[in-house]
């Protein structure tokens, strides 16, 4: 009973939504149809892929290059956020987060102003989240809104870039705040396996081109599926099988609240412009994470760009807003256990005016 409590409490998002869609299912009603299968097929696979690539090492390699040449504290900090920023728009934010940041709270242990050195991974996190908001596989959420409202890459394009541009931008800024104290670092030089990037880099390909529909996406799934299982088959251990879950659970909550046609004009009324659906994307997300507030608002509003960037500009904020934020507090609590408050304090400080001030440059654009 402890095991099976402990499962729950570990993941309360997928928890919360497995009962409230099992409230939805017995008092309600269950359909197929209500689950988007491509984005939890696509997710999926690309989780398989992007972890195969990360097991490479490749970004690891990257990092301790960047490392290796930065010269001052500041110079390291650019390095690893830029790194983190553009390596999400392919990795995941998760992925970007979850293999930068322990190398970057491991080799600065040594340094004495905890303060810099914490400012710095709020901004690795914070580059990650901005970074995977460019491409429609960057982020779970930008994967359901481009499969559920069929935006032209264009168009998609044209609305994320905007909010790329601005995001590195002020994250580049922010970092001229930070001490320009020399630095000197030893590290390990470590190869990658070439191998592995190669062919993981190859089976990413493909699922992308199931995400664009160049190819059946259950077609994609199988071929890397196939590769993976004859390959690295411990690589299925990696997928997260319970966000799959948690997409399909809201999934069927939406189905559910879709019946209700007070519910649905009340919503409608809620998102009669941009700006009010712009600033719903962003304090939903705040409150249940941006991946399931993309979820549950996408039917009750024709305005996908506000939704697609009020979700990306949602996932600051709170420690919750965004799952990439969860995971990268989990790391700093593991590895710096006496600078947890710390972190909480500048963690908050930042996403703060980060959330302010991009929710008020992009609330006139859209």
């Amino acid at each position: 009973m402890k095991r099976l409590f402990d499962f729950f409490r570990s993941d309360l998002l997928f928890s919360f939504s497995l009962v409230i869609a099992l409230i939805c299912v017995i008092f309600g009603r269950f359909s197929l149809q209500d689950i988007n299968f491509k984005v939890i097929v696509t997710l999926g696979g690309l989780m398989l892929a992007v972890n195969g690539l990360d097991s490479s090492g490749i970004l690891s390699y990257f990092g301790q290059i960047l490392v290796k040449k930065s010269l001052s504290f500041r110079q390291l900090i650019r390095y690893i956020v830029l790194l983190s920023f553009f390596s999400s728009m392919f990795l995941t934010n998760d992925v970007a987060i979850l293999t930068l940041l322990p190398i970057y709270l491991r080799i600065t242990k040594v340094i004495a102003n905890r303060q810099a050195v914490l400012l710095g991974s709020v901004y690795i996190i914070a580059a990650a989240n901005l970074g995977s908001s460019f491409f429609p596989f960057g982020n779970p959420q930008n994967l359901f809104l481009y499969s559920y409202y069929h935006i032209p890459l264009l168009e998609f394009f044209y609305s994320t870039s905007l909010l790329v541009i601005i995001s590195l931008a002020m994250l580049m800024i922010s970092i001229q705040l930070i001490p320009k104290e020399p630095l000197s670092l030893v590290t390990t030089h470590r190869q990658f396996d070439h191998k592995k990037a190669t062919v993981h880099g190859l089976l990413m390909i493909v699922m992308i081109a199931g995400v664009f529909s160049i190819i059946d996406y259950f077609v994609a799934l199988m071929i890397v599926a196939i590769v993976v299982l004859f390959w690295q088959p411990q690589l299925f251990k990696s997928v997260d099988y319970r966000l799959l879950c948690t997409f399909a659970f809201f999934f069927i909550i939406v189905g559910n609240l879709s019946q209700s046609v007070s519910l649905i004009a009340w919503l409608q009324k809620m998102f009669t412009n941009p700006i009010n659906t712009l600033l719903g994307s962003i304090i939903t997300s705040q409150a249940i994470s941006n991946v399931p507030a993309a979820i549950l608002l996408a039917p009750f509003t024709k305005y996908h760009q506000s939704v697609l960037l009020g979700v990306n500009i949602g996932g600051l904020g709170t420690l919750i807003a965004s799952l990439a934020n969860l995971i990268g507090y989990k790391i700093v609590r593991i590895q710096l256990p006496n600078d947890r408050k710390l972190f909480i304090r500048n963690f908050s400080l930042i996403n703060i005016v980060y959330l302010s001030l991009l929710t008020l440059i992009i609330s006139f654009i859209v």
